[in-house]
């Protein structure tokens, strides 16, 4: 079993107010629905125009994970709510929380 947690970042789309942050969450909602994921808003940069959301999933393989998160991005973009800037990826096997538990007790 595989874990990912992932960071999409849009770029600034100059868009002002409520409108950008509904359509945010509107995105939020669809993508939560189409591919069983947990998915957040993170940040909204009033300043820059910028919006960013999380996206945490498992899966059974580490292909069939990185598919899902390549699908995400796709949508993301198809979507009308903007380009994405960057994407942030923390993917591994849950095994790996084991050891990090183990270490962390140690310490």
């Amino acid at each position: 079993m595989f874990f990912a947690v992932a960071k999409f970042t849009f770029e600034a789309s100059g868009k002002e107010g409520s409108d950008d942050r509904k359509e945010l969450r509107n995105l939020v909602e669809k993508i939560r629905a189409r591919f069983k994921v947990s998915c957040a808003i993170v940040s909204k940069e009033e300043d820059e125009g910028s919006a960013a959301i999380a996206v945490a999933a498992l899966g059974s393989t580490e292909e069939g994970l990185d598919k899902s998160l390549d699908g995400i991005a796709e949508f993301c973009e198809n979507s009308g709510f903007g380009r994405i800037e960057s994407e942030q990826t923390l993917l591994d096997h849950i095994d790996a929380l084991d050891d990090y538990l183990e270490d962390d007790t140690q310490n």
